[in-house]
């Protein structure tokens, strides 16, 4: 057959594209593979096929790496031979040894060209390589790519792109490794010979671009024992992964382990919790009833369970990493999908499986791997959008609903408290494009709408790239110092609202017949702060349950705050300006009516509630933001930076408190009240965003934007909601003000009447 045209144009190229040549090659040797056999005669025309593209191009992979190129001509002549016999097992071992060979020769020809500073010939080596195998939960490495590029534009040497590229390079083949090794035994013990020869092959070919690590890290001795043990597998199995016990061809960073330390026990935690929404009990049979849940969970565990494989060999104790790769191979067993067919695994013993698991891998962890990697958290709020999307597209709108709220839970029980101190303008586009944004619709506005799979395709891509930005901003190494600063800022910023409104209020209750109204209020703030503790140790245990309704429960604590602040404000001003007499006036109608008991206990309660929400409404958020900064760098200086916050809130109370002790009484009320004013406003404005974020109240942006801070201290967002209800708030408390001075006005008037009639009468 004669050569194609395609082959003679390829042939003619100035400079031979490398990938499509090696690309060509492995294409027809696996339709040689399926052709085998049912027609000896086209899977030997596809096999020769690859041999002439092979030949075209042979040259440059010779001057890359002689010795890979002769292997891969040697597989290719092997493959034909097994071709015309119509062996299959030849055949797979053939095209799996001739494919190994050229990743062996490519890579030669990377490591090369990056020593001599060569970006494009580094460019066109890169192209020809494998990746590790890519889940939902896992992202394409691309630092050997981003190297090159930094080689070619003159911003790193040759030795610093070349360990760049060989670490993730090698990363991807040692990946590769494992899975042709377990893939080896699953196959030999199912009796898929044609699987496990092949297998094999790859396992033979992948250590070979590994081996001069393994040599430099063990010895040469070593290395060969290793690759006589390959050659004899699969009977040596054991031996071979005994061999491989705490090697890694391309070493983990500390954070690279962290984060994948993260990633296992993150991901295992999720496996239970997706498994229970998918599996149910009938007749006391568990059955699955939502197969897409279950899935969920088998992606989270198969996440995990790669994650383990890439620490496994680092942890110290070697056995006990066996027996927790054991486990994890277990339960990923008994999820598989060929036994969901009818009576399945109940949520509880699954449940109770992966505590024991979480258990044994914290364990088996060593103590400064366990330190959260927000990583981790982007890689399950990416594969819980994902979710999203394709939950929409089969219109099942409850799992929309719910993978949202995953997502939306893990984003505000973390990954917000820092993001809302370093860039509120990107936390709050964040919210908006999980909530109710408008350009792209916010998720949650596109679920309620059952928009069309396109709009969730476009808000998905627009929040690709929101997080993004914050994994670069995440990605920063994380002191303690600078934990401590967060948890200050965080503390500082949420209790100065509710201290200013303790204060105002307070400090506004000195004449004797109210300083006792105090008291409530006391008691109520202590209540919250009891709360918040209580708040605390529940969030640790159920973080995921209470943070997907966050900002729910947040908008509800907020709006029974406004609504109490308002009618103690109500109560206030006409309890402060009105006169003696007429205050005498009523106490003594309550009195008459056998009321005043009652009175005086609802306005106990009132002001106690509303010392609780001011205080209350805060803490519940930052026990959030705590939390995460808790586990990024431990309690020690978290606790430090929220000490300094809360001293903080304290030396402005104080403050406070001694400017009000030295201001005459009119002044004081007019200060309070203006302070009030200001504080109502913020907590308007902040809760008519929340509410708009969980969809309550619509939302008509304003014609300008307005940065992030003004959102975070002064409660302003752009929206016309925000605006109007902040002035409607402020003009409500100016209102009671003059409200109370003109009844004020009115009294004086009557006793000024009265006077002239009692002396006018006195004269007659």
């Amino acid at each position: 057959m004669g050569v194609p045209v395609g082959l003679a144009l390829l042939g003619s190229a100035h400079a031979a594209d490398l990938a499509t040549s090696s690309e060509t090659v492995r294409a027809r040797l696996a339709d040689a593979g399926l052709e085998v056999g049912f027609d000896r005669a086209e899977a030997a025309r596809l096999v020769g096929e690859a041999g002439r593209t092979f030949a075209l191009v042979v040259p440059q992979w010779k001057a890359a790496d002689p010795a890979a190129t002769q292997e891969a001509q040697t597989a290719l002549g092997a493959a034909a031979r097994a071709a015309a016999a119509g062996d299959e097992p030849a055949l797979a071992q053939a095209r799996a040894g001739a494919w190994t060979a050229l990743l062996r020769a490519a890579n030669s020809g990377l490591e090369a060209s990056v020593k001599a500073g060569n970006a494009d010939a580094a460019r066109d080596w890169l192209a020809v390589r494998e990746f590790r195998v890519v889940s939902p939960l896992t992202r394409l490495n691309a630092d050997a790519t981003g190297a090159v590029e930094a080689l070619a534009a003159g911003k790193i040497t040759p030795e610093v792109a070349l360990k760049a590229v060989r670490a993730d390079v090698l990363d991807g083949y040692q990946a590769r490794f494992g899975d042709a090794l377990r893939d080896l035994g699953t196959s030999q013990a199912r009796g898929f010979r044609t699987l496990a020869a092949e297998q094999r092959a790859l396992a033979q070919g992948y250590f070979r671009l590994l081996e001069p690590a393994y040599a430099a890290q063990r010895s040469g001795a070593q290395a060969q024992a290793l690759s006589a043990d390959l050659a004899a597998l699969p009977a040596s199995l054991g031996r071979v992964q005994a061999a491989l016990e705490g090697f890694r061809a391309a070493p983990l960073g500390d954070r690279e382990v962290r984060a994948r330390a993260a990633q296992v026990t993150r991901f295992l935690a999720l496996v239970p919790l997706e498994y229970g929404r998918g599996v149910k009990l009938d007749g006391g049979q568990a059955v699955v009833a939502q197969e897409v849940e279950v899935n969920e969970a088998r992606t989270f565990l198969a996440g995990a369970t790669a994650a383990l494989a890439d620490i496994a060999p680092l942890l110290p104790d070697q056995p006990q990493a066996r027996r927790l790769s054991t486990g994890f191979a277990a339960l990923t067993a008994t999820l598989a999908p060929q036994t969901m067919k009818a009576a399945v695994s109940p949520p509880s013993e699954v449940g109770r499986r992966v505590d024991a698991l979480l258990t044994q891998t914290r364990a088996a962890l060593p103590a400064d791997w366990q330190k959260q990697e927000a990583g981790a958290d982007l890689d399950v709020v990416r594969t819980q959008l994902d979710a999203v999307v394709a939950a929409a597209a089969a219109a099942d709108w409850h799992s929309a609903e719910t993978a949202r709220l995953d997502a939306y839970a893990l984003l505000e029980s973390g990954t917000e408290a820092r993001i809302a101190v370093f860039n509120p303008d990107l936390k709050a586009k964040l919210e908006g494009l999980i909530w109710n944004a408008h350009q792209p619709a916010g998720l949650a506005a596109l679920i309620r709408a059952q928009a069309p799979a396109a709009e969730f395709r476009a808000t998905r891509a627009e929040l690709q790239g929101v997080l993004a930005d914050v994994a670069r901003i995440l990605g920063t190494e994380v002191a303690p110092a600078a934990v401590a600063t967060n948890a200050g800022i965080i503390v500082f910023r949420e209790g100065l609202e509710a201290v200013l409104i303790l204060a105002a209020l307070m400090g506004s209750l000195r004449r004797a017949e109210v300083v006792h109204l105090r008291r409530p209020m006391w008691v109520g703030a202590a209540g919250a702060f009891g709360a918040t503790a209580v708040t605390w140790f529940v969030m640790q245990r159920a973080l995921s349950l209470l943070g997907r309704y966050g900002e729910k429960l947040e908008a509800v604590v907020s709006l029974v705050a406004i609504a109490v602040l308002l009618l103690i404000m109500n109560w206030f001003f006409h309890q402060v300006y009105w006169t003696d007499r007429m205050a005498g006036f009523q106490k003594h109608k309550h009195e008459l009516t056998h009321g005043a008991g009652r009175a005086m206990r609802a306005q106990w309660w009132g002001l106690a509630v509303l010392g609780f929400t001011s205080i209350y409404r805060e803490g519940f958020e930052t026990v959030l933001f705590l939390q995460s900064l808790v586990l990024q760098a431990g309690a020690g200086a978290v606790l430090g930076g929220t000490a300094l916050g809360l001293g903080a809130v304290i030396g402005v109370g104080v403050l406070v408190f001694r400017l009000q002790a030295k201001l005459p009484m009119k002044k004081l009320l007019v200060w309070t009240g203006l302070l009030i004013c200001a504080v109502l406003g913020v907590m308007v404005g902040n809760t008519v965003h929340t509410l708009q974020l969980v969809g309550w109240l619509p939302v008509h942006p304003l014609p300008f934007e307005l940065p992030g801070w003004a959102g975070v201290w002064l409660g302003l967002h752009a929206t016309w909601e925000g605006v109007v209800l902040q002035v409607a708030a402020m003009l409500a408390v100016v209102g009671s003000f003059y409200a109370a001075e003109a009844l004020k006005e009115r009294e004086r008037q009557a006793k000024r009447g009265e006077g002239a009639g009692v002396a006018g009468s006195a004269v007659s």
